[in-house]
């Protein structure tokens, strides 16, 4: 029975994802769409108010403008903004001017900022990330054969990923086979992930930021195992110490919000975080212990997706009644981490 119910879980986080999609044209239809959260916006900006836009755009028309703590109401979630009521229009306010987001429905919505994933790929060869499904776009990173990145849908040829915080695009020509995740967590198998993620970082030339990428590689590394029904992962007891005993390199980091160069161990709260948004998609996962990065977070993921490690830590329980597997794989800008159902 406990299995059934991890099904219809899955099942019903897959459906309500494919809503989360931006709905544009409700206004026009003259419905309010349903509300997926309460929330307020943020006291961290005492001082000023916050707008509600037009469009997910902060060029387009103010709606409203709010005061810090006025609650509101979800209707969609983006990359960068969310979607309010604003009477009966849409209104949309950046992410992290939000706070508190409460699911309506708890038994059917996911954790705020969930993103399912339904495809993976390997880069056949060299691979652009537009910044929209049109070839003519900007190329937000280009990926090389052997990098693997996941993908939330695919629409008109144009497979979509989230680069940062805003939607990049890749032509699905240019891929040599599109892998579909498990479209539940029964189906999965140790060739067939349960969910996938990806983030994005960096890839200049210097050489503090060689040693954060050699980071995320150790990290990745040492973070790549199985976890058995009941057992926990303690990112900082499992990934640390940030020693160079441990073939960490010093590289920036955040430390209260600030950025600090020379710290051992520099980027690995992006793997922290990277593996937290695939935790967030498979609800046999437990999170036990997880802080964010400050009141702006991280600019390599959407606002309030992240996890800190180091001074902080995330933890979280594998409560499924069979083992998961976790693998990462750091190539050209993309950290990619996948979890399977082991045998």
């Amino acid at each position: 029975m406990k299995s059934c119910g991890k099904s219809r879980s899955r099942l019903a986080l897959i459906l309500l994802a494919a809503l989360l999609l931006p709905v544009l044209a409700w206004p026009a239809r003259g419905a309010a769409p349903p509300v997926l959260y309460n929330a307020k916006i943020s006291l961290y900006f005492p001082n000023s108010t916050t707008n509600a836009y037009a469009q997910p755009d902060l060029n387009s028309q103010v709606l409203a403008n709010y005061k810090p703590g006025h609650p509101i109401q979800i209707v969609d979630v983006q990359p960068n903004f969310v979607g309010i009521l604003v009477g009966s229009r849409v209104g949309w306010v950046l992410r992290h001017r939000i706070m508190d987001p409460v699911a309506v429905d708890f038994e059917n919505t996911p954790r705020f900022g969930t993103a399912v994933n339904h495809y993976f790929a390997a880069m056949g060869g060299a691979v652009e990330v537009k910044a929209a499904p049109d070839a003519g776009s900007e190329t937000l990173i280009t990926l090389q054969e052997g990098a693997l990145l996941g993908f939330l849908d695919v629409q008109d040829g144009w497979a979509r990923t989230i680069f940062k915080r805003q939607y990049g695009y890749v032509d699905t020509r240019r891929l040599p086979e599109l892998r579909m995740v498990a479209q539940t967590e029964e189906a999965g198998t140790e060739d067939v992930p349960i969910a996938v993620y990806n983030s994005f970082y960096d890839i200049s030339d210097n050489d503090n930021n060689h040693n954060r990428i050699s980071n995320l590689a150790v990290g990745g590394q040492r973070m790549s195992k199985t976890l058995q029904p009941g057992q926990v992962l303690d990112f900082n007891g499992e990934v640390g110490p940030f020693t160079a005993r441990n073939g960490y390199k010093p590289a920036g980091a955040l430390v209260d919000g600030e950025l600090v160069f020379d710290v051992y161990g520099g980027g690995s709260c992006q793997v922290s975080s990277t593996l937290y948004n695939v935790v967030l998609q498979l609800s046999g996962l437990t999170v036990l212990r997880r802080a964010p990065h400050g009141a702006n977070g991280i600019k390599y993921l959407p606002h309030g997706v992240d996890a800190s490690s180091g001074m902080l830590n995330f933890v979280f329980r594998n409560d499924y009644p069979f083992p998961v597997s976790i693998t990462a794989h750091v190539q050209d800008g993309s950290l990619f981490i996948a979890f399977y159902k082991a045998s």
